[in-house]
């Protein structure tokens, strides 16, 4: 990983641009710092000012763990696409039908009293995932080891990605955000994309993504695949604005 804020990665990012990307975020520590309690994240006013001007002139689109609900009532702009839960919610080529009966059958599982959930431990329904956060329990190590536990006794065994203090569900066989991401180049009939993000479930766009995408880590890790990195969630808005100045410099105001 390279860093991207300083004179070579400037350059990777203007050469980004010049292919007219699809300009791809994740949400909870990309956009939005990552805080205890996942209701109360939002997008600090310097990261949405500047994602309102960047999506009035260039195609962004938000892929996200959350649900589509959850994530559009915590924006203060309009992206031309949400995608929520990891890639499965709003894409027309998913089987809807599927991932709803899976969800029937797991939150019925829980709702059956069989499954306790561990101390500090919290469940969080969403339309096509769940996704279990232990940042509040005591001893995280413990916790995570119990929510892996648990999550292996539902049935349909669910797909698993782990993430910051949280184990996310997802059925098995579901779309992810770089399957989200390649759908959403077809319908805009472009070949390139930005994508950003922090976190495990990014890493499997970041892993898969072919050489002309450029794809960004929020937080230096050892063992990402992205190709670049910011050094902190507080450099977002500034990388934002940067695209968004290249943007309008080689293509003009749209």
């Amino acid at each position: 990983m390279r860093y991207l804020l300083n004179t070579a990665g400037l350059q990777e990012v203007a050469a980004a641009v010049a292919q007219q990307p699809l300009l791809a975020f994740d949400f909870d520590g990309t956009l939005a710092p990552i805080v205890p309690v996942p209701d109360n994240a939002y997008a600090p006013m310097s990261v949405s000012t500047a994602m309102q001007r960047l999506c009035a002139i260039a195609p962004v689109a938000i892929v996200t763990g959350r649900s589509i609900d959850d994530v559009s009532a915590r924006l203060a702009f309009e992206p031309k696409y949400i995608i929520g839960n990891h890639g499965a919610e709003g894409m027309a080529e998913v089987d809807t039908d599927a991932l709803d009966q899976v969800m029937r059958q797991w939150l019925a599982q829980f709702e059956a009293g069989s499954i306790t959930l561990p101390e500090g431990v919290t469940l969080e329904r969403k339309r096509f995932s769940l996704s279990l956060h232990y940042r509040l329990a005591r001893d995280r190590d413990a916790a995570q080891a119990a929510v892996l536990q648990l999550a292996q006794t539902l049935q349909p065994l669910p797909d698993l990605i782990g993430g910051k203090c949280v184990l996310n569900l997802l059925p098995p066989g579901a779309p992810n955000k770089f399957s989200a991401i390649q759908s959403l180049l077809l319908r805009e009939g472009r070949s390139a994309a930005v994508f950003v993000g922090d976190d495990e479930t990014d890493e499997i766009a970041f892993r898969q993504a072919p050489p002309g995408w450029l794809t960004v880590r929020v937080e230096h890790a050892d063992h990402s695949a992205a190709r670049f990195y910011l050094g902190h969630q507080s450099e977002m808005a500034h990388l934002i604005q940067i695209i968004e100045e290249q943007w309008r410099a080689a293509f003009g105001p749209r």
